[in-house]
């Protein structure tokens, strides 16, 4: 199952809106875990993450908002959820090592 499909099931906004936040959400993946294409064990996280950005997107700068008795918090509109913040930070890869490694010569 690709990341779009992941998404399409999580939330319901337009095919465009989509794209963008998975767009974004692959390029904050690569950068945080400092690699160059999203792994098949990172799709799910890209769709995870897209979904929070499909949230805030359609929040549309609402932290919060009350409508009679219901109150509700946006949480998740000022940074990447911690629990998925956790999971994607297990798939870095470490620039020294890579440095290093770029570095040897094999013979």
């Amino acid at each position: 199952m690709t990341a779009a499909e992941m998404l399409s099931a999580r939330v319901s906004a337009s095919e465009e809106i989509r794209g963008q936040a998975l767009l974004e959400a692959e390029a904050v993946i690569l950068d945080l875990c400092h690699r160059d294409k999203i792994t098949s064990a990172l799709v799910p996280l890209q769709a995870s993450l897209a979904a929070v950005y499909v949230h805030r997107m359609e929040a549309a700068g609402e932290e919060s908002r009350k409508e009679g008795e219901v109150n509700v918090s946006y949480a998740y509109n000022k940074e990447i959820p911690a629990d998925l913040m956790q999971r994607i930070l297990s798939h870095r890869r470490l620039k020294q090592a890579e440095v290093a490694n770029a570095a040897k010569k094999t013979v």
